[in-house]
């Protein structure tokens, strides 16, 4: 699959989003799955997996492969090296701390940001259009990746974990604007072929370097 604003485009162009909060997520996860079994040789499930239980969904399985499919990694470079703070896997959609549905339902959100008459001549997608900081400043509309549980939320006021974590993150952007700076220029320790694969296909997350 693309990365960058392709992956964006691409995810609009398959997640039907309604504003009941249906959405076909599950439907796609499978239709990808079979589109990478076909592109590896076929013969393993996933790598997306998870749905609610009492449903089914063509090449989608409720449950984790075993083994994980061949050639394929349960987790990008920067997940991997946040495995300590145990993030989850992005293939994962379904039950406790899953990410990957999120991420099938917000990609075309990013893309119609990116694509916005207004917003999309000053915005650009970090890292993929800005070569982590170097092209970042002036008035331009950064669009990042963001894990909210790098960000202590211990202290905020709000019932529900998630606004905790949302008012975590925004102040820790508002009052350490040096370290969100620092956050968005290339991780140290990548290797080269590192640094090109989460830049162009991968991504990133701001705040872990």
């Amino acid at each position: 699959m693309p990365g960058g604003r392709a992956l964006c485009a691409r995810m609009a162009a398959l997640i039907r989003d309604e504003p009941d909060g249906a959405n076909n997520r599950f439907e796609v996860a499978g239709a990808l799955n079979r589109e990478i079994q076909a592109a590896f040789g076929g013969g393993f499930d996933g790598p997306f997996w998870g749905h609610p239980s009492g449903h089914r969904y063509p090449h989608l399985s409720a449950t984790r492969p075993r083994p994980f499919p061949p050639r394929v990694r349960e987790g990008r470079l920067v997940e991997r090296r946040l495995a300590s703070r145990r993030i989850q896997s992005p293939w994962k959609l379904f039950t406790r701390a899953s990410v990957g549905s999120q991420t099938l339902v917000g990609l075309p959100t990013v893309h119609r940001l990116l694509t916005d008459a207004v917003l999309a001549p000053r915005a650009r997608l970090w890292p993929f259009e800005t070569a982590w900081d170097a092209a970042v400043g002036g008035d331009g509309i950064v669009i990042a990746e963001l894990w909210p549980s790098l960000v202590d939320c211990r202290d905020q006021p709000y019932p529900i974990k998630d606004a905790r974590q949302v008012a975590a993150v925004r102040d820790w952007a508002l009052d350490a604007p040096d370290a969100l700076a620092r956050s968005l220029a290339r991780p140290p320790g990548l290797t080269d072929a590192e640094e090109r694969a989460a830049r162009e296909i991968e991504g990133w997350i701001v705040g872990h370097v």
